[in-house]
């Protein structure tokens, strides 16, 4: 059968046809309106990118930017370092007494001859010398055992350095008519102790006259001399000889009945003849020497003068440390910092405080407890301790009128920002006198300036930048804060004075901003602070 088709479905499918043609003529007509608009849009940028780049080519680079925790441009005097993940356990080794023998003639003495130790890990640190009297076949069970002998024992001397072959010493301090026995303790820097062996190590006194005199002195002299009081005296022992001098210092006369209650200011070895004291006031002091021989005899010295009216005194704190520095070693801690000098007094030492805490020693209160060490060196090596551990020091100077320095701490937030900057190669000078500095800790926003009138950090203040040249070959940035290619720039931001609290963790945003060129967008976190002074962030 034959399908019919009506006039009104004909007309329907021509009307489609002639639509669907249209459409794709406005089609073609809007492709070709895309291309020509496109074309032109890109051959006008490429012109403008071309002007742009003919009149500037400028492209600036941070080299780096650290932040300074300090406000005052000091140093810290704390610092923190983790201890070795291994210590010195083995003792010292080799050690050994050679002989004892006595020697009759006047005075009476014995001599003790050894080799020292030998310490391949941490170094050998002292030697102790004990002396024990005793039934002989009592002395070989107790000189065999450390804690006998430290127990029953006493301590004749104690050794710090020239340890060697065939050291010797003269033990005075004897009787006739008595057996003695000697042990040696060496001591490593951590710590270890080793009895040291022995060929021979007892002797039996049979004769022989112990030295009973006691030294004599005189003091000449006490004088003013500058910010102290010079002791000069004369002093000597025809026995066993002198062995060591104390020197006492109080606001009444002295007496051998009231010299130990007076204040014991130094002991000085047996040729040292004159003495420099720094009293705490003004007023009248008086002085006093006790001369020691090697017998332990001692007497108070005689005085030609006494006493002295001081009128000037060093009362002022040396300054703080500088430089200071610690690093792992293999078994210590190691410890440096920079000299310090002090004017009035002189600086006597170093103290040195420790904690695992360090907020304990940022405090005033630290300096009412006794320092974990003095030294009067510009370097610690620090042999006690537990791996891993981190340990907290403060190292403060000490003159010697007593006087110490003050314990700087890092403060928690950066103080200072100081940028790093070039110029990238092939690129066109840049005129900081143009350059505005946009930066935002995400609760301030503040816009700096050049501050044109100096240089270096003194220039960076609440709405001003800082510049300072690093590296200027031409010259030109010294002179018209023009930066050429080839020259390296700090920028310094006050970010204290600014506003801005930089504390670990948070989001700084910073935008410098040429007044001709590609502006420099950074956003950057602030790093863990620990406790260096200058912090790498970025």
């Amino acid at each position: 059968m034959k399908k019919l088709y009506h006039k009104e479905e004909g007309d329907i499918g021509i009307a489609t046809l002639i639509l669907f043609i249209a459409i794709i003529i406005v089609a073609a007509i809007a492709s070709s309106l895309i291309i020509y608009v496109g074309v032109t849009l890109r051959e006008q940028g490429e012109k403008v990118a071309s002007d742009a780049t003919t009149q500037i080519t400028s492209s600036l680079r941070i080299l780096n930017i650290l932040g300074d925790r300090d406000i005052n441009g000091e140093d810290p005097s704390v610092i923190g370092v983790k201890a070795p993940i291994r210590v010195d356990s083995e003792p010292p080794t080799g050690g050994v007494i050679l002989n004892v023998s006595v020697n009759n003639t006047d005075p009476l003495c014995v001599k003790i001859v050894w080799n020292s130790a030998i310490d391949t890990g941490s170094g050998l640190a002292r030697e102790e010398i004990y002396r024990i009297s005793g039934d002989p076949t009592t002395l070989q069970y107790v000189l065999q055992d450390i804690n006998f002998i430290k127990t029953m024992g006493s301590l004749v001397a104690v050794l710090t350095s020239g340890f060697g072959k065939n050291r010797e010493y003269l033990d005075y301090n004897v009787s006739s008519g008595n057996t003695y026995g000697y042990a040696i303790i060496g001591y490593d820097m951590a710590g270890n102790e080793e009895l040291y062996s022995a060929v021979n190590q007892t002797v039996t006194i049979t004769s022989g006259t112990k030295d009973t005199t006691a030294p004599s002195g005189n003091i000449d002299s006490i004088r003013q001399a500058g910010y102290g009081v010079l002791i000069s005296w004369t002093a000597s022992d025809s026995g066993s000889g002198l062995d060591y001098q104390k020197i006492y210092r109080s606001q009444s006369q002295i007496t051998s009945s009231n010299v130990n209650d007076s204040t014991l200011i130094a002991v000085v070895s047996a040729d040292v003849r004159a003495y420099m004291d720094y009293p705490p006031s003004t007023g009248t002091w008086y002085y006093a020497i006790v001369g020691y021989d090697k017998a332990g005899n001692y007497q108070l010295y005689t005085a030609t003068t006494d006493h002295i009216d001081v009128s000037t005194v060093d009362n002022a704190s040396p300054p703080n440390i500088e430089g200071l520095r610690g690093e792992t070693g293999q078994y210590c801690i190691h410890l440096e910092w920079k000299p310090v000098e002090d004017k009035e007094s002189g600086i006597k030492g170093y103290y040195i405080y420790r904690d695992t805490d360090y907020l304990k020693l940022t405090t005033p209160e630290v300096f009412n407890r006794k320092p974990y060490a003095f030294v009067n060196t510009t370097y610690f090596d620090d042999y006690s301790y537990m791996p891993y551990q981190t340990y907290y020091y403060a190292v403060v100077a000490v003159d010697n009128a007593s006087n110490h320095g003050e314990i700087v701490a890092p403060q928690n937030s950066i103080q200072i920002l100081q940028i790093k900057l070039s110029l990238g190669p092939g690129s066109k000078p840049v005129d900081f006198n143009t350059v505005i500095v946009e930066l935002t800790d995400g609760k301030i926003d503040v816009s700096l300036k050049l501050n044109s009138s100096g240089f270096g950090v003194q220039a960076a203040d609440a709405t001003h930048y800082g510049m300072e040249a690093l590296n200027d070959p031409t010259g030109e940035f010294t002179q018209s804060y023009i930066l050429d290619e080839g020259a390296v720039v700090l920028m310094y931001i006050n970010a204290r004075k600014v506003g801005l609290t930089l504390t670990p963790q948070t989001k700084l945003t910073m935008k410098i901003i040429p007044g001709m060129g590609v502006p420099i967008y950074k956003v950057i976190n602030i790093p863990s602070i620990m406790l260096n002074r200058y912090v790498q962030i970025y």
